[in-house]
C-alpha cells in the first residue's frame, strides 16, 4: 500500500499498547479455497453475499471460528465427512468474529463452509465500499489490513493464504474488476443485471481481494506477454496515457530483475474517486487514489509525474514483496513496505535518470530519522494484535525507514551479491509467508555477510544512532576515528547498533576512493595512508545514522561543499545532519546557515532543496518580530542571486532539477524572504493565469498559487475554489485546493474550514485541507479553535485509519507552551483510540520547537547581527 507519509504527521503513527484484546484466530481450520459472489444494490446501498470456504480441519470439532464485521448471516451450513449441519452463528463484535456451532462433531480434515449473507456498502471507505463520482455510485473494496472482514466472512489474516475464485452480479451497463480475469459474462439472473464470473486466483491472503463495479472505462497495453489496462471513470479517460507508460516500463524492470517473472495472468490498475490511502496492492487489481495515478493531457510537472511513476513502481514491486511473499502477521509489515519503498524508485534510475532519483530517497531517509529520533518512536517490529495496533504501523518506519536501512545494506555488500540474495528469498518463500529471521538468514547466507546482525541490530532496535568521526593526521597517516551512541536520550546510552559506515576522503585535494567499515560496538578506528583534509562518513547518504564532525570537521567539510567535491545526495545528507543537530540543540543555527551559504554561493545544487525546507521552518516557527527584518534581509541575499542566475522561466531543455530549485527558491523568497518584488511577480502572473492570458509553467503552478493566495482577497478565493471545481486535469484542481491554506484573511480562513467540513469536499480530502491550514503560522490558532468546537463532527466523519490522526497530528505545528498545554489538555480529554502515538508525537514535536528557539535564538540572532 503506498501510504501518504509525507503530508503533515498523516502516518507519523506508530503503535503502543493499546487496550483491547486479541484479535488472532484460533487455531484448527485451515482454509484452502474461497467462492464469492457479491451482488451490491446502489438502490439501497447494500450487497448481497455469498461464500463457500473449503478448510482442512486439524482436530475434530463443532465449532470454527472466522472474522465478520458489519455483516448479516442468514443460512450458514458446514459440510464434512459426508453430511451437511446447519451452523448457529455466535458474534462478537469487539474481536469481529463469528463463531458456527454445529450439532454433531466435524471430523478432521476437508471441511466446506457455506454462508448467505447481506452487507452495507458503508461511506468509511474501508470494506466493500461507496464511492461517488459524475453523479453515480461506485462500489469499491479496500481490505487492508483487517477490512476483508467486512466484504465476506473469511480467515482474514495473513498466513491464512488460500485461492478465491469470485463472481459479481452487477447493472447491466457496468462493468466489475477483480484479481482474476473475467471468464464469462452473462445476462441475468434476473432483468437488468448481468453476472461475471473471475478466473481464480492463486494463493494469496484475504487483505488482496479486489472488486471494483461501475462504469469503468480503460485503456490497454501490454508488457513482456502480461495484458496491462489503467482505468479509471469516463471523465478521466483522457489523464490515463503517463500511467500506462509507466507501468509497462516498470513491469519489464521488475521482470528482468526477479528471477521469478510478474507471477500473475494479467495487471489492471484502477483510479478510483474515494479512497482512503494513495494506493492498494490488491493482487493483479492495484487501486490508486485518482491524484496518485492521473496524469493531464498538458504532461504536468515533472514532480508529479515522478510521483505517479514512484506509486506505480512500489504497487508493481509489491506483487513480488507483498502479495507473492507475504509477512506471516503485522509486525513484519516492513517486509511488504519497507521492501516496495526500496523499490519504487529503481526503475526510475533506468527510465528517467534526469530524475535525480536517489535525491529524493536520501530526503526520505532524512524523513524517517526525524521521526526516529523521537521518543515517541518504534522498532520496525512491533508486536500487534488488535486492529488499531496493525493500522498504526503504516508509518514512515515501516516505509522509510525500512527502505533506508535496506539501501544501506544494498551498498554495504553490493547490488549484484544483495539482488542474489533477494531473488533467493523470494523463491524460498513464494506463494508463502515470511518474517525478518527468514529474510535476513537468507540474505546473510547467500552474500556471506554478517548483514543478518546489521539487520537484526536495527529492525529489532528503535532510534537513530549518532556516529562522530575525528580525524587526526600523524605520521602521514590518517587516524579515523569513528563512535556511536543513540541520539534519542530515552534510549539506554549504552545501545549499539552493527553500522556500515561508508566513508571516503580527500586526497591530493580531490575526493578519492569510497570504503567502507562495520561499526559493531560503541567505537573503532581504521587507519588510512597519506593525510586527509576532510573525510565524510555517510558516502551517497546511504547511511541509517546521524553523523557528527566536530567544529574543524564540519569547517573542513564546508570548504569541500563550496569546491563541489561533495556530490547532490551527500550534500543533503551533510545539511540535514546539521540541522538535526541544531534540533537537539548540539550544534549552533549558526552552523546551518553558513553551510547553506557555502552551498547557496557555490552551484545550483538541489540539495538546495533541503536548505530552502529548514529556512521556511526557522521563519514560521523561530524567529521573533525583532529578527524577522534581518532574516528576511539574509533570505534575499543569499537566495535571490540563486534565482537571478535561474531566471523565472524554465527553458525547453531544462532539468527536472533545476526546475525543483527554482520553485524552491521562489517560493522560499516569498514565504520566508517576504521579498516584495516576487509575492508581486506571483500575483501578476496568477492573474493573467485566471484571465486566460497567459500559462503557468507546470513546476512553478503551485508555488505561484500559494505566493498569491498569501496576500489574496474575496475574489481571489472564488477564482481559486472555481478552479479548483473546474473543468481542469486532477493536478490543477488539487493545487487550487491545496493553496487555499495560504490565504492569511481570517475571513477566508473560516471559509476554507467550512468548506472542508462541507458535504462538497470529499472525506479523503478533508483532513488534508484542514492539516494544510493548521501549517500556516497565521492560521493555527484560529484553526485549532475550529477543530476543538467541531470535534464531535470530525469524529464521525474522518474516522481513524487516516482522517484524525492527520488532524491531531498538525498540531505539531505550534512551537509556543500555552498551545502546546492546551493540545495536551484537549487530547486528554477527547481521546481516540487510533491517534495516540500521533498526539505524542506532536507534542514532542512541540517541546523540541520551543527548546531550539529558546536555545538558539541567541546564535541565530549572532549570525545575523555579523
Amino acid at each position: 500500500m503506498t501510504s501518504r507519509v509525507r503530508l503533515p504527521v498523516l502516518i507519523l503513527l506508530c503503535t503502543i499498547a493499546i487496550a483491547g484484546r486479541a484479535q488472532r484466530l484460533p487455531p484448527g481450520a485451515i482454509p484452502e479455497h474461497y467462492e464469492i459472489h457479491l451482488a451490491p444494490d446502489f438502490a439501497t446501498d447494500t450487497f448481497a453475499g455469498r461464500v463457500s470456504i473449503r478448510v482442512r480441519l486439524t482436530d475434530p470439532t463443532r465449532t470454527i471460528t472466522l472474522n465478520a464485521a458489519e455483516i448479516e448471516f442468514h443460512e450458514t451450513s458446514i459440510t464434512a465427512g459426508g453430511s451437511t449441519q446447519p451452523a448457529r452463528v455466535s458474534l462478537d463484535q469487539e474481536k469481529e468474529t463469528a463463531t458456527l456451532t454445529v450439532p454433531t462433531p466435524l471430523p478432521a480434515g476437508p471441511a466446506t463452509i457455506a454462508i448467505r449473507y447481506t452487507g452495507l456498502l458503508n461511506d468509511k471507505l474501508r470494506g466493500f465500499y461507496l464511492s461517488r463520482a459524475n453523479n453515480r455510485k461506485y462500489a469499491v473494496t479496500q481490505l487492508e489490513a483487517t477490512d476483508a472482514r467486512r466484504a465476506f466472512p473469511s480467515f482474514d489474516e495473513p498466513a491464512l493464504k488460500a485461492t478465491f475464485a469470485i463472481s459479481a452480479t452487477i447493472d447491466a451497463g457496468d462493468t466489475a474488476i477483480s484479481n482474476g480475469r473475467v471468464l464469462s459474462d452473462t445476462p441475468g439472473p434476473v432483468a437488468g443485471k448481468h453476472t461475471l464470473t473471475f478466473a481464480p486466483t492463486k494463493r494469496m491472503s484475504t487483505y488482496l481481494v479486489a472488486m471494483l463495479v461501475g462504469n469503468w472505462e480503460c485503456i490497454r497495453g501490454t508488457s513482456d506477454g502480461i495484458p496491462i489496462r489503467i482505468c479509471g471513470t469516463p471523465d478521466r479517460k483522457g489523464e490515463l496515457s503517463f500511467a500506462l507508460e509507466a507501468t509497462e516500463f516498470a513491469l519489464r524492470y521488475f521482470n528482468r530483475y526477479f528471477s521469478i517473472k510478474y507471477p500473475f495472468e494479467k495487471l489492471d490498475i484502477i483510479a478510483v474517486p474515494d479512497f482512503a490511502a494513495g494506493a492498494m496492492e490488491n493482487t493483479a487489481a492495484i487501486v490508486f487514489r485518482e491524484e496518485s495515478l492521473l496524469v493531464g493531457s498538458d504532461g504536468g510537472s515533472t514532480e508529479h509525474r515522478k510521483q505517479v511513476s514512484q506509486y506505480l513502481a512500489h504497487e508493481i514491486a509489491h506483487q513480488w514483496f507483498g502479495d507473492l511473499v507475504t509477512m506471516q502477521w503485522w509486525d513484519d509489515i516492513w517486509l511488504n513496505e519497507g521492501f516496495a519503498t526500496w523499490l519504487e524508485r529503481r526503475p526510475l534510475e533506468e527510465w528517467k535518470p534526469e530524475w535525480n532519483a536517489s535525491l529524493d530517497e536520501v530526503r526520505d531517509t532524512q524523513y524517517a530519522m526525524n521521526i526516529d529520533a523521537m521518543r515517541a518512536t518504534r522498532p520496525i517490529r512491533t508486536p500487534v494484535e488488535t486492529s488499531e495496533d496493525i493500522n498504526q504501523v503504516f508509518d514512515a518506519i515501516a516505509y522509510q525507514k525500512t527502505a533506508a536501512v535496506i539501501r544501506m545494506v544494498e551498498g554495504y555488500v553490493g547490488r549484484a551479491r544483495y539482488r542474489a540474495g533477494i531473488n533467493a528469498y523470494v523463491k524460498k518463500f513464494a506463494y508463502g509467508n515470511a518474517t525478518g529471521e527468514g529474510f535476513w538468514t537468507t540474505l546473510a547466507a547467500v552474500t556471506r555477510t554478517p548483514i543478518d546482525r546489521v539487520l537484526k541490530s536495527y529492525v529489532t532496535q528503535s532510534s537513530v544512532p549518532l556516529v562522530s568521526i575525528d580525524t587526526r593526521c600523524a605520521g602521514g597517516a590518517t587516524q579515523l576515528s569513528l563512535s556511536q551512541r543513540p541520539i534519542s536520550s530515552a534510549i539506554p546510552a549504552s545501545t549499539t547498533w552493527d553500522i556500515p559506515v561508508c566513508y571516503k576522503r580527500a586526497r591530493d585535494g580531490k575526493p578519492g576512493q569510497a570504503a567502507c567499515t562495520l561499526l559493531s560496538g560503541p567505537a573503532t578506528s581504521v587507519k588510512l595512508d597519506g593525510c586527509s583534509s576532510w573525510v565524510f562518513a555517510n558516502v551517497e547518504g546511504r547511511g541509517y545514522y546521524r553523523s557528527s564532525y566536530g567544529t574543524d570537521g564540519l569547517r573542513a567539510l564546508g570548504e569541500a561543499l563550496r569546491a563541489n567535491q561533495l556530490t547532490p545526495t551527500e550534500q543533503t545528507s551533510l545539511l540535514e545532519d546539521v540541522w538535526a543537530l541544531v534540533r537537539l540543540n548540539e550544534e549552533s543555527i549558526a552552523a546551518f546557515l553558513s553551510l547553506t551559504g557555502d552551498l547557496s554561493g557555490s552551484s545550483l545544487s538541489p540539495a538546495i532543496l533541503s536548505a530552502t525546507e529548514h529556512i521556511n521552518f526557522i521563519a514560521e516557527r523561530l524567529l521573533d518580530d525583532r529578527l524577522r527584518a534581518a532574516f528576511e534581509r539574509w533570505v534575499q541575499r543569499t537566495l535571490g542571486p540563486v534565482l537571478a542566475t535561474l531566471g523565472w522561466e524554465p527553458t525547453a531543455q531544462e532539468s527536472a532539477d533545476r526546475q525543483r530549485i527554482r520553485s524552491a527558491v521562489v517560493y522560499t523568497l516569498g514565504y520566508a524572504g517576504g521579498d516584495a518584488a516576487v509575492l508581486a511577480e506571483a500575483r501578476r502572473r496568477v492573474d493573467r493565469y485566471l484571465a486566460g492570458a497567459a500559462a503557468i509553467h507546470p513546476s512553478l503552478a503551485g508555488t505561484m498559487l500559494h505566493l498569491a493566495a498569501i496576500n489574496g482577497n474575496a475574489a481571489l478565493y472564488d477564482r481559486y475554489l472555481a478552479g479548483m471545481n473546474g473543468p481542469g486535469s486532477q493536478a490543477d484542481q488539487i493545487r487550487f485546493r491545496s493553496s487555499l491554506a495560504y490565504f492569511a484573511d481570517p475571513v477566508l480562513r473560516k471559509r476554507t474550514l467550512e468548506f472542508a467540513t462541507s458535504a462538497g469536499v470529499r472525506s479523503q480530502d478533508a483532513p488534508y485541507i484542514i492539516a494544510a491550514q493548521m501549517a500556516r503560522p497565521w492560521a493555527a490558532a484560529s484553526t485549532w479553535d475550529y477543530v476543538k468546537s467541531n470535534w464531535a463532527t470530525l469524529q464521525t466523519s474522518l474516522g481513524v485509519f487516516q482522517g484524525l490522526p492527520a488532524v491531531v497530528g498538525s498540531t505539531q505545528h505550534f512551537c509556543d507552551p500555552a498551545s502546546r498545554n492546551d493540545v495536551e489538555r484537549f487530547l486528554a480529554e477527547h481521546p481516540i483510540r487510533g491517534t495516540e502515538r500521533a498526539a505524542q508525537q506532536a507534542l514532542e514535536t512541540i517541546d523540541r520547537c520551543i527548546a531550539t528557539k529558546n536555545e538558539q535564538s541567541h546564535n541565530l540572532e549572532e549570525f545575523l547581527r555579523n
